[in-house]
């Protein structure tokens, strides 16, 4: 595309207000820097690598809020404690003003500082599973090819597959439908490794399928639908797509983003890692502002962070210019149009941020029914972790819900810097600890989040080991489970299998038990007296305690359906009950010899250490199985950690996908699109199914453990706890709840009131379970 002097003029001004370090660099990425020597007496840094542009990504990570940090580090997989911890020894209000360091002290840091850089990534050394990554994404980008009505190219410019139909570009690349109509996109327009031209691929676009676009003086993007096949027969589904997501903690300033494209029309290119963000992007900015020293991004180019997550859409910059306004080429001549937009001599880039879209999207009132289910995949999952399907060859690796592939295995989720197969991240807390992060590996089917339930999924094959590691001869107790083999999987599994021929509800067992368990309750008391009389009830008879080990207490038995199956509690998703058992005795086995491999490290020998990366395996290798108060209001803590009448089965896509976030009822927009777990967007999360169960189940939770939960709009407040006793006014109890009432009961001693009596909830002021 020709270079567009307004677009240019405007993403320079925007750039000039930032009003952060990085605006200042206008004359020269580098400039701003002090490159002598600091002297003697001044701080010295750490020793890093990289030099001026190391130095840089390090002033700029350093002017990011410190709830930005944290969010960052919790998408990262950094247990929350720990992200927490790492990002208030950042905290911008307690360091100098960034203008007022000197040179020696911006680029020394504290060991806090030092080490949240490491987490970050900014060791440039990576594993070479990233490349992998990259190519699975590169799969999904494609070169927009612009035609007149006669076939005749008029232009060329990037874009890349979002959803398994819709193509992202700029909107002046494709500026209406007239256009997008007489134009194509050409998918493998590349050169394989010995330099020879692959097959491009040719796909129509069908804008009267799907069209929706933003001026370039707006949000300067375009959404596209794009035919199912190819002009030869090949599928569309081939080639993937790159999720769009309104992200939450997706970039920091001083991380780096990579952009691939088709620079001035030529064949598939990529400018790996050498952007630097150069501010944090706070909640309202619609732009993304990334520098670089090198090789800008060409119109409608993706623009990844580096766990290849889509940040933003790339659509202009600004270029060095001589004294009379003449745009720079990289060689200082003067730029000229045959030289291609890739020889400008850019300053700065900047993109459309991925969620400033999204928000755009959401806002849509006039979408037909079929445009609807057209762009679903980006309304229904705005906020969370989204299924990718992305084609790549068949890889030795593991399903990961972060990025599938049909029909093969699926690349994990990478975070630099990387060492082998694993991540490697060092930091000060305030002691120096190594800890090792396995790439996510999801269990089984379950993993890519609910699947139709036309088709239930199937159990994968089994995980592999980490890298190097040899199996321990029995797994740690540390990480709470059994191998694949062990005497307790086995009974587990025997016992899912004797479900058949026991009593799936015996009432009059369940009538006799009520009756007994009430006995001193008085139901005409006042409401704040019942609330604490049943959470006395329920403490006191609370007798066992177990631990967190849903394979065991969970899937054989408390949880089963009338049909002796298990329903996931979000997605209503279908599974055998010893799938689940295997799939977690299968996580099980992996958490222990990767912690067994953990422990031949020097990290190792501090509890700290070994603390947090059984934290941080526990986080990357969960289980099926849903907390529906999240573990981290209450710290994991027991007994709430393995209370059964809070725990439910779930695929970890769901169980990921939800969070930590509170329950909201969001039926007043009836235009919302749901995924396959539930809608999810800000601080709100409505699951598919399960309404009526999830709400006694919290409700169960604040009467029993009053305080544990802290009133706030992170957690419940009142006007929630309202909504929770609409659920389940609104979802009577059942068969299956009365079960796992009676079922838990017999385990633990203590029962659900609102499933034995579920007029007692009007009665009941719950608000009392708030702290």
């Amino acid at each position: 595309m020709p270079l567009d002097e307004g677009l240019m003029r405007d993403a320079e001004a925007r750039f000039r207000a930032l009003g952060s370090p990085g605006a200042e660099a206008v004359r020269s990425p580098f400039e701003s820097l002090d490159m002598r020597a600091a002297p003697s007496s001044a701080p010295r840094a750490a020793p890093s690598s990289g030099g001026p542009r190391a130095r840089r990504a390090r002033e700029l990570l350093r002017t990011n809020p410190a709830g930005a940090m944290r969010r960052r580090l919790k998408r990262l997989g950094i247990p929350a404690g720990t992200a927490d911890e790492a990002a208030g020894a950042l905290d911008r209000e307690s360091m100098p003003a960034f203008e007022s360091l000197s040179p020696a002290a911006a680029g020394a840091g504290t060991e806090e500082q030092l080490g949240l850089e490491r987490i970050i990534g900014r060791n440039e050394l990576l594993g070479i599973q990233y490349l992998d990554g990259g190519q699975a994404a590169a799969r999904a980008v494609a070169r927009v090819v612009l035609r007149d009505g006669r076939g005749n190219t008029l232009g060329f410019g990037t874009g890349s597959l979002v959803t398994p139909r819709l193509l992202l570009t700029n909107n002046h690349v494709l500026g209406d439908a007239a256009t997008a109509r007489n134009s194509i996109i050409e998918f493998n327009f590349q050169e394989d490794v010995q330099g020879r031209p692959v097959p491009k691929v040719r796909f129509r676009l069908e804008p009267d399928a799907f069209f929706r676009t933003s001026p370039s003086s707006e949000l300067d993007f375009t959404i596209v639908a794009v035919a199912e096949s190819s002009e030869d027969g090949a599928s569309l589904a081939d080639f993937g797509f790159n999720p769009l997501g309104a992200l939450e903690g997706e970039i920091l300033a001083g991380e780096s983003v990579t952009i691939i494209q088709h620079p001035n029309g030529e064949p598939k290119q990529i400018a790996l890692r050498e952007n630097l963000v150069l501010k944090f992007p706070e909640e309202g900015d619609r732009f993304l502002h990334y520098q670089t020293d090198t090789t800008p991004g060409s119109s409608g180019s993706p623009v990844y962070n580096d766990q290849w997550e889509l940040v933003a859409l790339h659509h202009s910059g600004f270029p060095r210019r001589d004294a009379s306004g003449n745009i720079l080429a990289i060689d200082g001549q003067v730029w000229k149009k045959e030289m291609g937009e890739h020889r400008v001599d850019w300053i700065a880039n900047e993109g459309i941020r991925a969620r400033a879209i999204v928000s755009f999207l959401e806002g849509l009132g006039d979408l037909t029914d079929g445009e609807r289910r057209l762009v679903a995949p980006i309304l229904g999952g705005s906020q969370g972790e989204v299924a990718r399907p992305i084609a790549s060859p068949p890889l030795d690796e593991p399903e990961s819900h972060s990025r599938t592939t049909p029909g093969s295995g699926a690349l994990p989720t990478i975070t630099a810097p990387i060492a082998g197969d694993a991540r490697e991240a060092r930091w000060i807390i305030p002691l120096e600890v190594s800890v090792v992060l396995r790439a996510p590996v999801p269990v089984g089917g379950l993993a890519a989040g609910p699947a139709s339930p036309a088709s239930p999924s199937r159990p994968a094959s089994s995980l592999p080991p980490a890298t190097g590691s040899t199996p321990p001869s029995r797994p740690s107790a540390a990480t709470g489970g059994s191998r694949p083999d062990d005497d307790p999987v086995r009974a587990a599994r025997d016992e899912a299998r004797r479900a058949a021929s026991r009593t799936y509800l015996d009432e009059s067992a369940e009538a006799a038990a009520k009756a007994s368990y009430y006995r001193g309750f008085d139901p005409a008391s006042s409401p704040d007296a019942s609330f604490k009389k049943l959470g006395q009830l329920l403490e006191s008879t609370h007798k066992a305690r177990p631990a967190y080990a849903p394979s065991r207490m969970l899937y054989p038995w408390v949880d089963l359906q009338p049909s002796l199956r298990i329903k996931s509690v979000y997605s209503g998703q279908e599974f055998d009950p010893v799938e689940l058992i295997d799939m977690d005795a299968e996580v099980d086995r992996v958490r222990a010899e990767r912690l067994e491999a953990f422990r031949a490290t020097e990290a190792a020998a501090s509890p700290a250490g070994l603390e947090l990366q059984e934290a941080l395996l526990e986080a990357t290798l969960p289980y099926n199985c849903e907390h529906v108060v999240p573990q981290s209001w209450f710290g994991k803590r027991e007994p709430m950690r393995g209370d059964l009448h809070h725990l439910f089965a779930c695929e970890s896509g769901c169980n990921s996908f939800r969070g930590n976030t509170p329950y909201f009822d969001f039926r007043a927009l009836e235009e919302i699109v749901r995924s396959g777990c539930g809608r999810r967007e800000a601080n709100r999360f409505q699951p598919t199914a399960g309404l009526g169960a999830v709400a006694r189940a919290t409700l169960y939770f604040l009467l029993r453990y009053p305080g544990a939960v802290r009133r706030g709009p992170t957690t419940y407040t009142e006007d929630r706890i309202a909504m929770l006793l609409a659920w389940h006014k609104e979802s009577p109890v059942g068969k299956y709840e009365r079960h796992r009432n009676q079922a838990i009961y017999e385990v633990q001693g203590n029962r659900n009131p609102l499933i034995d009596h579920p007029e007692w909830a009007e009665r009941v002021d719950f608000r009392g379970g708030l702290g």
